[in-house]
């Protein structure tokens, strides 16, 4: 999803794929004039804006530089021109590690920004694209649940999704619309985590449910980290309702709460538990544990002060079926702090019960394809991980990836599978093909 140092920034880079600091406001040299900018947008030059935000932004203090790019970046994305944020973004992070870092949080308020009521949600959704663990689909469906306040119609959210992506064909995308029901839930009702899990069981698969799960654990705990997101979510959604939304200068950046939006200061759920490493997974029904523990590692980390071993220990204190997903969660984490490290990452998940280690690794290699959306990319890294259970599970655990990014295609995946070299058999294990073509 979590002010966070470095350090902490990297030790939760899954969570921080949700986090965004907004600070109160404060002067910046603007560099470059309103015309000028939107002269950029109109050529869809990235790159030029994004040496825009840099020279607007570069070199303040860690947490005034942040705000300075989230401010950025929620004056220039608007529903038509979603591509070209995303693309400056991209650039901009290509040359500075910090931005890539926290890249799903700007994501995110690139997402917020782009819908306002009465636009088509499905084509806004669809222009997005996965970059930063696909932050923008997370925010355009927070910002469209969030417009009629707390009062969530459940038939309009269950449709959503359905709108979104009906086909099989679309797996991923429909993953990346309910998992955004999920941090809509919990940013309409108010973070109140178990009224936000409630949302999800109106979603009609099981499937569909697991994965909005995710996403409320998610958004529960990106921000309840010291310094959390919740003012720059509301800063993004207030900067959607302006009234002067022609360009970048005519947008209220008051921060102000609109009308109906969640009020940050009200919360009543407790959202963490200083004394139980294990919170909120061990006080939640049991039918949200197994998701609950997908998200934990980063929770765990950044008590233990990114000692993988140390969470390791906690991790095992889990019950079995929450302890595995407590290990992927580490993997998750540790691809993320090394940004895709990949001799630092083994190195990472090299430590616990030697039974529940693989589930580490399966972690790493799903985020690295969570980001790039290429299989081979994880192949790559599987090859890496010392023989035995550990890289076995870890050829499985690209399978199943290949299996969500073509769920209708078994010749697609079949093809995929061929290039794992001596993971084949667990490959198509995993993409559910039988062990030969």
């Amino acid at each position: 999803m979590r002010s966070a140092g470095p350090e902490s920034r990297k030790a939760t880079y899954l969570f921080a794929a949700a986090l965004i600091l907004l600070g109160a406001g404060c002067a910046r040299p603007q560099v470059a004039g309103p015309a000028e900018l939107e002269a950029l947008v109109a050529k869809g030059d990235t790159v030029a804006l994004a040496k825009a935000a840099e020279r607007e932004c570069a070199g303040k203090k860690s947490e005034s530089e942040q705000t300075c790019y989230e401010d950025f970046f929620v004056k220039l994305a608007r529903s038509d021109r979603v591509a070209v944020a995303l693309g400056s973004l991209a650039a901009l992070a290509a040359n500075h590690a910090e931005i890539q870092r926290d890249g799903h949080g700007y994501t995110h308020v690139i997402g917020i920004r782009a819908w306002k009521d009465g636009a088509d949600v499905a084509a806004i959704f669809r222009s997005c694209n996965g970059l930063f663990q696909s932050g923008c689909y997370h925010g355009v469906i927070q910002a469209y649940l969030t417009e009629g306040g707390p009062n969530v119609d459940s038939a309009r959210a269950v449709q959503l999704c359905d709108a979104i992506a009906p086909s099989e064909a679309d797996r991923w995308l429909r993953f990346q619309c309910v998992h955004g029901l999920g941090h809509g839930f919990e940013m309409a009702w108010n973070w109140e985590l178990p009224h936000a899990l409630k949302g999800c069981d109106w979603l009609k698969t099981a499937w569909d449910r697991y994965s909005c799960y995710g996403g409320a654990f998610m958004e529960n705990a990106v921000a309840s980290m010291p310094g959390g997101h919740h003012h720059t979510a509301v800063h993004a959604l207030s900067a959607s309702t302006a009234k002067d939304d022609s360009s970048m200068p005519g947008m209220d950046m008051s921060g102000k709460t609109p009308s109906g939006s969640p009020d940050p200061m009200k919360i009543t759920f407790k959202m963490r538990d200083p004394s139980d490493a294990l919170y909120p997974c061990s006080i939640v029904d049991t039918t949200y544990q197994f998701s609950c523990y997908q998200l934990q590692g980063g929770l765990i980390l950044e008590r233990t002060h990114n000692d993988f071993a140390k969470a390791t220990t906690e991790c095992d204190k889990a019950p079995p079926m929450g302890r595995s997903q407590c290990y992927v969660s580490l993997g998750t984490n540790a691809s993320g702090m090394t940004v895709q490290d990949t001799k630092k990452a083994i190195e990472y998940c090299s430590h616990g019960d030697p039974g529940y280690q693989p589930f580490c690794f399966v972690g790493v290699v799903k985020n690295y394809i969570d980001v790039t959306q290429k299989p081979e990319d994880g192949f790559t890294f599987c090859r890496t991980v010392p023989s035995g259970p550990n890289r076995m599970q870890c050829y499985t655990a690209v399978g199943e990836e290949i299996s969500v990014l073509h769920s209708a295609d078994v010749e697609a995946r079949s093809k995929d599978c061929a290039k794992a070299g001596d993971g084949v058999v667990e490959c198509r294990r995993g993409a559910g093909l039988p062990a030969s073509p």
